[in-house]
């Protein structure tokens, strides 16, 4: 009889639990599908917002551990993508030369060094077409890294340099400047040229100094100071903050800088930076001033490598700069920054396909795309940065590339790079309540008439969902904006 009790007690519990379990699973695919349901009928609603009418949007969201759409509209069409462009060109970096990747640039002597302190020869700036030669990692300051080279080129006893100071930027090809780039704002910071030894993001810093005395030239500072570029500055100063306007441009194929127009006297410092032209150039003659201030005697003068230096054999390395991949993708991603995603795609054409150049950047991410699934004749890539209205690629194209990264030995890196929402980077002023600030990683992007944003939701239910929002042909950036955002924000409430 014991026995039979105890039989009917372990029935009991076991149907017991299966009853719990049933009704535990029951909830979670309720849960689960009211998620998704809730997210399709807030999503709808969004994309009905009259303001969309005449524009041409669309939206993939995934999830990434399930390996399931969640949401699609128009998701295979090709739209402009903008800085969304830099997560593939990133994304190729981490995928063939890993974020321990070193950019390193050699300063060396080409000569004999004397006893006296001569060098009888040159110095050979050979770049590696890294874009981390300035103040960023250095607490701002601009000449840091010159500065440590003259340091050691004293060091090595060297008083007097024959020769000149010649910039070796072989690595990639001396076109600067994307054909397909808007020639009107070619001396913006964001269109600066891309070479293979570069400085200061290959820009100037200006900054325009209020002052209290009405008419007269405002008062101008620039760093690095340099003979390099020549000012021309006919901004005054006016007391009436009407007039407060003013512009600053570069003449074409020149470092000529001009600056004009009214600086109201109540004004706070306003600063700028002016992109240079030739920047390897720039580079060579910026090392050439501070080694002269530090007593050192060049000479010959700066120039450009050319056919007749033959300098791989005969240098004697003085000393080394080094940065790596991890960093400048943070920077490229963080701060949407053209010249450093145009350097990472030439280095992917140097360091793969044995050239340095546009199209040999663009093959390697040609084959990236066939790796990830898409053939080249389904998008269009046409820069590494986004700053290009030729590059055409769907929303699923970018939603699989997110999900592929999110696997990959290095998707932490891409991750980190990504904008935060409420916090960091393009993202620092939208989504930042608390129930969204952090909660969105993605990257931002806007030309004329294009925005977009594409990344990461990590939801408290374990899983991760990566989205892609392309909308173009608009005419209030701020509305498209705000519906970005919502569609973000409905994500992490439907899925908390």
């Amino acid at each position: 009889m014991w026995y039979c009790i105890s039989k009917l007690k372990i029935c009991l519990n076991t149907f017991a639990f299966f009853v719990v379990f049933c009704a535990f699973f029951t909830a979670f695919l309720e849960a689960k599908i009211t998620s998704s349901h809730d997210l399709n009928k807030r999503l709808q609603l969004f994309l009905k917002n009259p303001s969309l009418k005449n524009v041409s949007c669309g939206v993939s969201i995934v999830s990434v551990n399930k390996n399931s759409s969640l949401f699609n509209y128009r998701n295979n069409d090709l739209f402009s993508i903008a800085s969304n462009m830099k997560l593939l060109t990133t994304a190729a970096a981490l995928e063939y030369l890993g974020p321990d990747f070193e950019y390193k640039t050699t300063v060396g002597a080409r000569g004999i060094i004397a006893a006296s302190g001569e060098l009888h020869g040159d110095i050979v700036i050979k770049g590696s077409g890294d874009p981390n030669i300035s103040g960023r990692f250095y607490h701002g300051n601009i000449l840091a890294i010159p500065e440590s080279w003259a340091h050691a080129v004293k060091s090595k006893g060297i008083r007097v340099i024959t020769g000149d100071i010649i910039a070796d930027d072989t690595i990639f090809d001396r076109i600067y400047t994307h054909p397909n780039w808007p020639e009107n704002q070619l001396s913006e910071w964001y269109c600066a040229p891309s070479c293979g030894l570069s400085f200061n993001d290959n820009c100037v810093d200006i900054t325009l100094i209020p002052n209290k005395k009405p008419r007269g030239v405002v008062e101008l500072l620039f760093e690095p100071r340099t003979s390099y570029f020549t000012i021309y500055n006919t901004c005054v100063y006016t007391s009436d903050k009407r007039e407060h306007l003013y512009s600053i441009s570069r003449k074409p194929e020149t470092n000529e800088i001009l600056i004009k127009g009214k600086f109201w006297v109540n004004a706070s410092p306003e600063k700028t930076w002016v992109s240079v032209h030739d920047p390897s150039l720039y580079l060579a003659t910026v090392f050439k001033e501070i080694l002269e201030k530090k007593g050192v005697e060049v000479c010959g003068s700066a120039r450009l490598i050319d056919e007749g230096d033959a300098v791989e054999s005969d240098l004697t390395v003085i000393t080394q700069t080094a940065s790596t991949m991890e960093q400048t993708i943070l920077v490229t991603n963080k701060q949407s920054q053209n010249f450093y995603a145009e350097q990472v795609l030439k280095t992917l054409g140097a360091q793969v396909k044995g050239r340095g150049s546009l199209a040999a950047g663009i093959e390697v991410i040609q084959d990236f795309m066939n790796k990830i699934g898409f053939q080249p004749d389904e998008y269009h890539i046409d820069d590494g940065c986004g700053l290009s209205k030729d590059n055409r690629l769907s929303p699923k194209m970018i939603t699989t590339l997110l999900a592929y990264m999110s696997k990959h030995p290095y998707g932490k890196v891409l991750w980190n790079s990504l904008p935060t929402s409420g916090v960091d980077g393009g993202l620092r002023r939208r989504m930042g309540s608390p129930k969204y600030k952090s909660k969105i990683h993605a990257k931002t992007g806007y030309i004329a008439r294009t925005s977009t944003l594409s990344g990461y939701i990590d939801t408290t239910k374990g899983d991760v969902l990566a989205f892609s929002i392309l909308m173009n042909n608009f005419k209030n950036l701020k509305v498209i904006q705000k519906i970005q955002d919502d569609i973000c924000q409905a994500m992490v409430d439907c899925y908390q």
